[in-house]
């Protein structure tokens, strides 16, 4: 079909059956790596069987140790999922009964609860509330799909008391201008960098160039299998600290690792000392992110060739591909390709799936969903129209290092033919 048919036109029936391209390249990856798994898994069961511990032990240390390098931030401390890390950033804050904080209203919808899960604290009367800190919606820029700064400042009210900076489907959000009005207005900057695990961003004022979840006060990362790196098994996710927290640095990474541990500060198992929850990670989610975050770098780095193979085939088409920002390196989580219409939208995923090519779904704007819509959870809505836009026109296509060159060539042929 030529790039003149009409978008309603239907797609052409697949000449042979051929295997499906999955959306997600998590399963190639652990079939990848099943043998040298397999030996890692037995040396953690026999470290565990020694040492009686299979939650926060040397393979866990290794890991915070490793992503703290790598980041290059104060402190890292390892959780059981990247919603744990995002409740815990906003835990640990100790935000007063009725604070504000300013979140993307195109997110996965665990940056929002995470805000309306976590307890606020009364600094008068010493007091943990449930429920006590408000999640605003704002609007995201149009080119990158992250947060827009000025957005944020449209949102800021006197209760306002920390953002949330999205780095949205493995692009960082433009952190220098959040993080000047952050301190204009005396705000907490936690970055949401689940899905930018090797992203990072060339500072505009110092030049210097910083990996997501290391620019704001706290970053939080998932683990979780289909990231750029995580675990097989059960979920795992990562809090990071950094020194813009000042005099509150060595109390937040104590309270950090006491808050995943049930409020356990010292060694007894049943002394609670402080607030705190079960979000431990265990030994074998530790020691295959781990043998993971080695290969990192090129991993990202092979998927950003193949986005740039399919931002090559969408060259001369109505379709819009990912923006890559000035100074930023795009650690592409996916790939999502922006459609003029809705029809045109409709038209490409037909096409891809009568290519044997798996269509994942993509993310909806936080606010219409029914809890906040219908009044369930607070929250204030600011503005949404760019992310409702992006929402409803947006195509995902599979992204990931494991994809063989016949199933890219496959995609991209696809995408050649886009109106």
């Amino acid at each position: 079909m030529s790039r003149s048919a009409s978008y309603g036109s239907a797609a052409a029936a697949p000449s042979e059956v051929r295997p499906l391209i999955p959306a997600q390249g998590n399963g190639r990856r652990l079939q990848q790596r099943l043998t040298a798994l397999q030996q890692e898994v037995a040396e953690v069961v026999e470290e565990a069987v020694e040492s009686g511990s299979h939650t926060n032990g040397p393979r866990v240390r290794a890991l915070e140790e490793a992503f703290k390098a790598y980041l290059q931030v104060a402190d890292a401390i390892a959780v059981n999922s990247g919603s744990s890390a995002l409740r815990a950033a906003c835990e640990l804050l100790r935000l007063p009964p009725g604070s504000e904080i300013i979140v993307p209203a195109y997110t996965f919808i665990m940056t929002a609860y995470s805000v309306n899960d976590a307890f606020a604290f009364d600094p008068q009367s010493g007091t943990l509330t449930k429920g006590g800190l408000i999640p605003v919606f704002v609007d995201i820029d149009p080119q990158t799909y992250t947060i827009d700064p000025a957005s944020v400042r449209e949102a800021l009210s006197e209760r306002t008391a920390a953002l949330i900076a999205v780095h949205m489907l493995g692009q960082m959000a433009d952190m220098r201008p959040l993080l000047e009005l952050a301190d204009e207005h005396r705000l907490f900057v936690i970055e949401d960098a689940a899905q930018a695990h090797g992203a990072t961003y060339c500072d505009p004022r110092t030049h210097h160039i910083y990996y997501a979840g290391s620019m704001g006060d706290c970053g939080c990362f998932s683990l979780s299998d289909v990231k750029n790196i995580g675990s097989m098994g059960s979920d795992a996710g990562l809090l990071t600290l950094t020194t813009r927290l000042g005099s509150r640095l060595p109390f937040l990474s104590a309270e950090a690792r006491a808050w995943r541990n049930t409020g356990r500060l010292g060694r007894h198992r049943y002394e609670h000392q402080t607030w705190g929850i079960r979000a431990r990670m265990d030994e074998y989610s530790a020691a295959e992110c781990l043998a993971q975050l080695r290969y990192l770098d090129s991993w990202v780095a092979r998927r950003q060739q193949i986005a740039a193979r399919y931002s090559a085939a969408l060259a001369g088409t109505s379709f819009t591909a990912p923006y890559i920002a000035p100074g930023r390196r795009h650690a592409f989580f996916n790939y999502m390709v922006k459609a003029p219409t809705l029809e045109a939208r409709h038209l490409l995923e037909s096409r891809l799936r009568a290519a044997g090519i798996q269509v994942a779904d993509t993310y909806s704007v936080v606010p219409d969903q029914p809890l906040y819509r219908q009044g369930q959870l607070p929250c204030r809505v600011v503005t949404t129209e760019r992310a409702r836009e992006v929402a409803r026109l947006l195509v995902a296509i599979p992204c990931y290092p494991e994809l063989r060159e016949e199933e890219i060539a496959r995609i991209e042929e696809v995408l050649s033919r886009c109106p």
